[in-house]
């Protein structure tokens, strides 16, 4: 057969591999050559599904099941029953498993029933399972929590013969409550809450389970679940690197059929995600009463495991969707994929429940009210009629500190910053005050409106601002004068006025004082250690403390590049050169090391260091500043994506700054990377709320919204950002971005790019540009394309993306059929790309993109490599916003390569979780076209419909 395969061809090919991998399978002997011979143009297609099988023959030659098959000759361990193990009189055989028996037992001396565990006699005389049950012992002792079976003790009679002591657990195992009758969701949940503590117990201690099914489960007649049956357990590869423990032979698989992880029964190397899709695989069972891979044979249980997805549709119709998201990740073939924290299904069941138990509640008192609304109506109106106009009653007061303005020359202006700023963090250290942040305060420098109208917009209560300036304006050393006044927003009145003068040396006495005075005339009694925080005095040097407020400047206030950071790093530097006691300076000087790194501005080793010691000796000096632990928190995430090291610190600097917009925003970064968009969402709108003027907080709610597919609300906040900001073109740009991922209308992304296309600036942004040349592409207009890149706009560079520009126009070349310029700038990208690969060969977006010069290149296997690898560096499992981007780039390597089930399965992928790929942009994107005639694709668009 020679030529193209018409689309019937193509079918019947796939029937044709069908039953070639069933009759494989089930031990036939289908002949290989024919069936190239008679689809010559599929052999790669037809090679690389053969390899799969090979591989799923290789795994049932080595499959090991610590199963009923491996007791045989359990009649000879009825002996044990009625003998004496040290003081335990052993009653009865109640179990075996896990590679060893178990007996019922009676403690003579402390008068309880233990569980005693021993080595079958047939593997006695083995010393790798002799290790392996000496190693059970050290692991389980080395857990404590309720929700584990505890071992007691360890009691070697002689080298072949040794018993464990462990907790008997009564009450029915998992297995037997499933098939007793099936669970309510509520039951379900609340076991696999259990089930998911005691995993990540064991996790936390370096302890994977590796044979976690419900048979090893025991639920007590209290309702307390136990997990047991550490026998398969193993530590993790970290902790493993440091003990000489042993582990089971590489060449054999451990487990148990039905619950083990594709890459478990391939007996490749596994981790702590092996039990996490143990644990999907019983959460499954629990809520269906089935197993989600399930055969006749252990052959057939793992050859659905390797191929088959479980049947979705047999979950509870009143199955959450987060529950069922929660699921999919958990039972995602690739680990890489795979849910990374098993702490992350606890707290997601746990806030389930929580929802489900309070619906009953809700629907009560909505039942009563709805029956007293008419009477509470009535006694409204009355009271309405004689009660004086007040405003509502609230927990707390809002207020907003604005900018204090700078009467004297401009070097003070600094000044007046930092004023402001300190005024604002100590009070909003005060309970039952809640301070908007300075962000959104600092939109009103220089402002025109009067106190009353700015209150309304920012929906405070009160307003406190002031003005700065020398008595003597030409000496420096001359002392200031700083007046103030409070005023309440609701009427316009003065509470209070107050003039403070004196030496600068006295500001941190003037800042406490001022913050007392606010607190006093609202009434609110200070506690103990709000007064102590607003004493508190970072340093006794005055001319350090001018250099901190000078850092802060270019820290927080200027446009977030190079150069400023770089500033403010030298300001810090002179700060703690004067003061070298100084830690709040240290920690704002790791911070700014921390952003260096982060925005690509100085990737390298170096700089993190920098950003350690700095925070490490402000910790020296002061082990309890929050700013410190906000420091050490952004080392940890912008350094290393150690999200849980950064959400422990950010924490710590919470209970400090409760109601910091900061630290809340901070919070939520974090668990956006972490792929927790909705627990990510929730923390930007409080931080949103506190800091109301706040652009980037609009735009990262928008954001999320965008990945979250919930496009009208990332409309809304996408506005939200530009009416703050008009002048940003990132916010257009996305805006316009938006309009192709949900309408595929490149009508209405071109108008949002022409109202910030009347300022001169924007044609220097790249996203400005490149979204332009997108929609040129997208409307098939390749020479418009080409004319807009001609203007040599910069390269895309930012946190998810480099791509240079000949790497543009090498695509733009070979959508117009020019293959042979195409490869001209192909070849010149590759250059680009290698030579930055040398100097930054971790950079996963370098790789991504080298992948596609090379597919361009023709060069498939190393295009292939390349792709695979920047996913490695950057997995979604480490990085679930970014780690996306890795996965576009390999599925459109794969389209250009004509690898096309692969490059489909990628994007089946990329649209079943948030995300920013979706089915317009795949209508609309020319990097697809190759996919288009293919049946998948058609199916993968037509669901869009």
């Amino acid at each position: 057969m020679t030529g193209h395969i018409e689309d019937n061809d193509e079918h019947v090919l796939e029937e044709a591999l069908e039953q070639f991998i069933e009759s494989q399978l089930w031990g036939g002997k289908s002949d290989i050559d024919e069936l190239v011979r008679q689809y010559p143009q599929f052999e790669h297609q037809i090679k690389r599904r053969l390899r799969k099988i090979q591989r799923i023959n290789a795994l049932f030659d080595t499959l090991v099941q610590s199963d009923d098959s491996d007791f045989h000759d359990i009649q000879t361990e009825q002996k044990l029953v009625g003998q004496k193990v040290g003081s335990f009189e052993i009653t009865e055989m109640i179990g075996h498993g896990g590679m060893g028996v178990v007996y019922l037992a009676h403690d003579t001396k402390l008068k309880r029933s233990v569980a005693i565990k021993s080595v079958p006699a047939k593997w006695r005389t083995d010393s790798n399972t002799r290790v392996r049950f000496k190693r059970e012992a050290e692991l389980l002792a080395s857990l404590n929590h309720p929700n584990i079976a505890a071992i007691y003790d360890i009691i070697e009679q002689d080298e072949s013969v040794g018993y464990l002591i462990l907790e008997y657990v009564p009450g029915e195992t998992l297995t037997e409550r499933i098939a007793r009758e099936p669970l309510t969701l509520e039951q379900a949940l609340s076991i696999g809450q259990q089930i998911a503590e005691a995993v990540s117990a064991a996790h936390e201690k370096g302890v994977i389970h590796r044979d976690l099914k419900p048979s090893n489960i025991k639920i007590t007649p209290e309702g307390r679940i136990k997990v047991l049956d550490f026998g398969l357990a193993k530590l993790s590869i970290t902790e493993a690197k440091e003990s000489n423990t042993a582990s089971p032979r590489p060449d054999r698989v451990v487990g148990t059929p039905a619950y083990m992880s594709p890459e478990q029964a391939c007996g490749n190397e596994t981790d702590h995600r092996t039990d996490i899709w143990s644990f999907g695989c019983i959460m499954y069972q629990m809520l269906t009463g089935q197993l989600p891979f399930e055969g006749e044979t252990a052959t057939d249980t793992l050859a659905r495991i390797i191929k088959s997805e479980p049947d979705w549709e047999a979950l509870p119709k009143e199955t959450p969707s987060n529950i069922r998201s929660l699921l999919r990740r958990c039972l995602e073939k690739n680990p890489n994929r795979r849910l990374g924290n098993v702490t992350d299904t606890s707290i997601e069941i746990n806030g389930t429940l929580r929802r489900l138990q309070t619906e009953p509640t809700a629907r009560l008192r909505r039942t009563a009210t709805i029956l007293s609304v008419a009477i509470i109506i009535a006694l409204l109106a009355i009271a309405l009629r004689f009660l004086p106009e007040a405003r509502p009653s609230s927990s707390e007061i809002r207020l907003v500190v604005l900018p204090f303005e700078n009467l004297g020359p401009v070097d003070d202006e600094y000044f007046a910053d930092g004023i402001t700023e300190e005024i604002t963090a100590r009070l909003a250290v005060i309970h039952g005050l809640g301070v908007i942040s300075r962000q959104s305060a600092v939109q009103y420098k220089n402002r025109k409106e009067d106190a009353q109208q700015i209150a309304r917009k920012l929906g405070v209560d009160y307003t406190l601002e002031g003005t700065v300036r020398r008595e003597q304006p030409s000496d420096p050393n001359s002392p200031m004068r700083v007046t103030t006044q409070l005023i309440r927003a609701s009427d316009n009145t003065h509470m209070w006025a107050e003039i403070y003068s004196g030496d600068v040396g006295e500001i941190f006495r003037l800042q406490s004082e001022l913050a007392q005075q606010v607190a006093q005339a609202l009434d609110i009694t200070l506690l103990d250690r709000e007064q102590q925080a607003l004493r508190f005095k970072p340093t006794e040097n005055l001319e350090a403390y001018k250099y901190y407020l000078r850092g802060n400047d270019y820290n927080y206030y200027r446009d977030w590049a190079e150069d400023d950071y770089r500033i403010a790093i030298q300001m810090y530097e002179k700060a703690v050169e004067l003061d070298p006691t100084f830690a709040l300076a240290y920690a704002r000087l790791s911070d700014v090391h921390s952003h260096m790194y982060w925005r690509f501005f100085d990737r390298n080793e170096e700089r993190l260091a920098l950003g350690k010691q700095a925070v490490d000796r402000a910790f020296q000096l002061d082990p309890h500043l929050p700013e410190a632990h906000i420091a050490l928190g952004h080392y940890y995430y912008h350094g290393f994506l150690d999200y849980e090291r950064a959400l422990e610190h950010f924490a710590i600097a919470r209970k400090s700054r409760p109601k910091s917009g900061e630290v809340l925003s901070w919070i939520g970064y974090v668990q956006r990377r972490q792929g927790k968009l909705e627990q990510s969402l929730a923390n930007f709108k409080r931080a949103f709320e506190l800091d109301p003027l706040c652009d980037y907080l609009a735009f990262d709610i928008a954001q999320n919204f965008m990945m979250l597919r919930e496009y009208p609300e990332a409309e809304n906040y996408y506005g939200r950002a530009i009416s703050l900001a008009p002048d940003s073109p990132d916010f257009y740009a996305w805006k316009a971005r938006l309009y192709l991922r949900w309408q595929g209308s490149t009508e209405k992304a071109m108008a949002v790019l022409e109202e910030i296309l009347q300022n001169p600036k924007s044609g220097e942004n790249a996203w400005v540009v490149h979204t332009l040349i997108d929609i040129e592409l997208f409307d098939a207009n390749y020479q418009g394309a080409l004319d807009r890149l001609s203007l040599n706009p910069p390269d895309v560079n930012d946190q998810h993306y480099f791509i240079p520009n000949a790497l543009r126009y090498a695509l733009i070349l070979e959508y117009m059929g020019n293959k042979d310029l195409s490869v001209k700038y192909y070849e010149e990208a590759e250059r680009i790309l290698e030579n930055k690969i040398q100097s930054d060969p971790n950079d996963a977006r370098l790789h991504g993109s080298l992948g596609i010069a090379y597919a361009g290149l023709g060069r498939k296997q190393d295009a292939i490599r390349e792709g695979t690898l920047a996913l490695k560096l950057l997995p979604t499992s480490k990085e679930a916003w970014r780690g996306l981007n890795r996965i576009e780039d390999l599925a459109r390597i794969y389209a250009m390569v004509g690898e096309y089930d692969l490059a489909i399965e990628e994007l089946e992928y990329l649209l079943g979780i948030p995300g920013e790929i979706s089915i317009p942009l795949l209508r609309l994107d020319p990097a697809w076209k190759p996919l288009r005639n293919h049946p998948r694709f058609q199916n993968l668009l037509d669901t869009g419909k």
